[in-house]
């Protein structure tokens, strides 16, 4: 009888994480081809300005900022399971909207996308750290970070190759396969039962949470602008292909993935330090980039970019999970989620305005300045926190 109980633990253990890998998958590769292909659509199809890209760009992450934390962070267990299989079945509708958008259309579907996005992203990363056992969420926590990274890779990588034989609009009604994986595979994510007691949250006066954000911004803030112009400059600076613009983002999620998985054998015995060296990183492969006369050197740089990438996500969800118990844990990736999303609104908005006045690497040098800025919070904060960790 012991037996099979262990067996059937290991069994549900391997059920659940396989779950929880395919569904970040699949919406981590399909949601990134949204958010690097909408903007060279609506560029190169709807003749958008940079200004409008960037609009359109922070109206998605607008919405998801609302739905994380307004709705996400607030619902119970069974409801945020409900919200979560529904919006997992819209998601793979809106590419096919996408398949038929125009100049007026495109706006609705990016404000709906981003509604979905903020109920699907910040229960996965909830149901990839509900163990209670330390080192197993930290390993499911790094086994989540790494197959997040190598969606970042084969989505772009399949792309591209679409791309030869396809228009990016075709592209999309392709990718809506990824949105019906996730769908056909939702129902059996598991949600943490929570109990119904009203407790004060006290989120954001947690050092950890506050290492947490300031850590994810200094690379968000940069990566919501690389994500949005990088291609688009990238094109008109070097006159590349569309493909080849695909191709060169998986290229910098290859080195994402090798850093993420350089940390799942390796965790972080230091997370300050960890940061710090992520941030500084940031910092070298901006400036890298912003000097760059060919394209040569703008592909090291993209590589180079893609370490801090690796490394920023994984160290700031495993502050928050050694930060906060299981009862506040929804609540804080709800509004660490929203957090990232309130950048993804303002930067698009400002850098598409700041581009079209004074450039695409000037733009990038106001960026450092708010890099280094945040970089000195951090340590500020750890100070504060009286902990070496």
């Amino acid at each position: 009888m012991i037996k099979n109980k262990v067996s059937s633990s290991g069994v549900s253990f391997v059920r659940i994480v396989l779950t929880i890998m395919i569904i970040t998958f699949s919406i981590r590769a399909s949601n990134n081809m949204l958010t690097t292909s909408v903007p060279l659509l609506v560029k190169y199809y709807f003749g958008f300005s940079e200004t409008e890209v960037g609009l359109i760009a922070a109206l998605l992450s607008f919405t998801t900022f609302l739905t994380t934390a307004l709705l996400n962070a607030k619902l119970s267990a069974n409801k945020r399971r409900i919200a979560f299989i529904g919006s997992n079945f819209v998601y793979m509708l809106v590419f096919f909207g996408i398949w038929v958008s125009n100049f007026y259309s495109i706006w609705i579907l990016a404000a709906v996308m981003g509604v979905l996005l903020g109920f699907i992203m910040p229960n996965i990363i909830t149901a990839a750290g509900l163990f209670k056992d330390p080192k197993t969420r930290d390993r499911v926590l790094s086994i989540y970070t790494v197959v997040l990274s190598f969606s970042l890779i084969i989505g772009p990588l399949i792309e591209s190759e679409l791309l030869k034989f396809v228009n990016i609009r075709e592209a999309f009604l392709i990718f809506a396969l990824f949105g019906l994986i996730s769908f056909v595979l939702s129902p059996f994510m598991k949600f943490p039962v929570e109990k119904k007691k009203k407790i004060k949250i006290k989120v954001f006066s947690n050092y950890g949470f506050r290492s947490a954000i300031f850590n994810i911004m200094a690379y968000n803030i940069p990566f919501a602008v690389l994500i949005a112009f990088a291609g688009i400059y990238e094109k008109d600076t070097f006159d590349v292909s569309l493909s080849f613009v695909t191709l060169v983002f998986s290229l910098f999620f290859l080195t994402s993935f090798l850093s993420r998985i350089y940390l799942s054998f390796k965790p972080p015995r230091n997370i300050k330090f960890m940061m710090n060296e992520t941030i500084i990183l940031t910092l070298i492969g901006i400036i890298i980039m912003v000097f760059s006369r060919n394209l040569d050197v703008f592909l090291i740089s993209f590589m180079i970019l893609g370490i801090p990438h690796g490394f920023a996500y994984p160290t700031s969800i495993i502050t928050l999970g050694r930060s906060f118990n299981d009862k506040f844990r929804n609540a804080a990736n709800s509004y660490f989620f929203a957090v990232m999303m309130a950048v993804g609104v303002i930067l698009p908005t400002l850098s598409g305005f700041s581009i079209d006045k004074v450039g695409f690497k000037l733009t990038f040098i106001f960026i450092t300045l708010l890099i280094l800025v945040l970089l000195v919070l951090n340590n500020i904060n750890f100070r504060k926190w009286k902990l070496n960790v």
